[in-house]
């Protein structure tokens, strides 16, 4: 029997330093979040708590092809105390980003943690000049959501649904099945019987 040598403990540890290759969409991810960090590393939006940007790449090497290219855009309390306010997303393979104004930040997060946003609306917009300045100098078109009428709100959450009212369609369907039955019945009663 012959075994094979095992690999030396240095060859194995620049093996664990060798970055993995990306594809070309998980590369321009990567690179337009590098690129967002660099230009808004230095900017602080509210009082408290004090809020910064954070893109997350894309993970692992490949995007699919650029299917999971999608990046979610927040802004997070620098100590980490807060929670975090996803404000948007962006997709380099599509080349599209799409923001929240304040007014749907703030109500999805009222709904989600029952207390109002303490960012200010003029902070929050100028986070968003911020953004929009870097993703449309990257060729990425933007287009900034405002909420959806149909949210719900922690006030509709836990309301009773009103019941349908009319016919149920099971009551229907007895009907149907009995009103055959009878007819059934009522055609072996009038044929004459052999």
């Amino acid at each position: 029997m012959i075994f094979a040598p095992l690999p030396s403990a240095q060859a194995a540890s620049q093996a664990a330093q060798t970055p993995e290759l990306r594809t070309m969409f998980a590369t321009h991810s990567a690179l337009l979040a590098e690129r967002l960090k660099a230009e808004l590393q230095h900017k602080i939006y509210g009082r408290s708590p004090h809020r910064i940007l954070r893109v997350d790449e894309p993970e692992g090497p490949s995007t699919a092809g650029g299917k999971q290219a999608r990046q979610a855009i927040s802004l997070v309390d620098r100590k980490g105390t807060a929670p975090a306010l996803v404000a948007g997303w962006v997709d380099v393979a599509k080349g599209q980003a799409s923001l929240r104004n304040h007014e749907a930040v703030a109500r999805r997060y009222e709904f989600q943690h029952g207390s109002p946003l303490e960012l200010a609306p003029e902070e929050y917009e100028k986070f968003l000049t911020d953004v929009d300045e870097v993703l449309r100098t990257a060729a990425i078109q933007v287009r900034i959501l405002v909420p959806d009428e149909s949210a719900p709100t922690r006030a509709t959450v836990g309301q009773q649904v009103p019941r349908a009212t009319g016919v149920a369609v099971r009551w229907v369907m007895l009907l149907v099945a009995v009103a055959f039955l009878l007819g059934l019945a009522a055609g072996s009663l009038l044929l004459p019987h052999g």
